[in-house]
């Protein structure tokens, strides 16, 4: 990591500890640059202190800079002090995810385009990968209700439906899976 990058994120962590708010072109500035360790570290402050962000991003802004966030961690597969691991960004994407579709005021485009962005992910993936991304996340987005239903059209496509399956097999399953049962998730 660079002096730069280490100097970003201790100001991000600053501006997470202190009681002042946070300019809104300074937290978009932080989004926009390419270390993912200072990414990590902005999502944070998004999504855990939005409220002191002045003026406030929109949903919509917010949906964009988390989405972008965690497709780069789910490409990149990298932990380091600030970046998860794959599951643990998984888990985290999944909890995100859950937290919006229970909440009616999330526009459901936000919900579509983190949809949009796992089939990507998932159709360039080889299929280690691709079977690895949906253990981190689509199995556990498939524990809520109407989730399933949601990502239905994926049945018909020629290869998302594997991932489908899967998923379908592991809340099935009431948590496990034929295919990953004995092997370490």
């Amino acid at each position: 990591m660079t002096q730069s990058e280490t100097k970003i994120i201790s100001r991000i962590q600053e501006a997470i500890q202190s009681s002042q708010s946070v300019p809104a072109s300074e937290v978009k500035s932080w989004l926009r640059h390419p270390s993912l360790d200072v990414l990590s570290t902005a999502t944070d402050l998004i999504l855990e202190h939005s409220r002191k962000i002045e003026p406030p991003l929109t949903m919509q802004e917010i949906c964009d800079a988390v989405r972008d966030y965690y497709r780069r961690c789910l490409l990149e597969d990298r932990e380091t002090e600030f970046v998860p691991s794959f599951h643990v960004t998984g888990y985290e994407l999944a909890r995100w995810f859950r937290s919006l579709w229970d909440d009616s005021e999330v526009p459901r485009e936000c919900l579509a385009d983190l949809k949009t962005m796992l089939a990507e992910l998932y159709k360039s993936s080889d299929q280690e990968k691709a079977d690895r991304l949906v253990n981190a996340v689509i199995e556990h987005l498939f524990e809520t209700a109407g989730v399933p239903e949601f990502f239905a059209d994926w049945k018909s496509d020629p290869v998302l439906s594997r991932g489908f399956t899967r998923a379908m097999e592991w809340v099935n399953g009431g948590g496990t899976s034929p295919l990953t049962e004995g092997r370490q998730r």
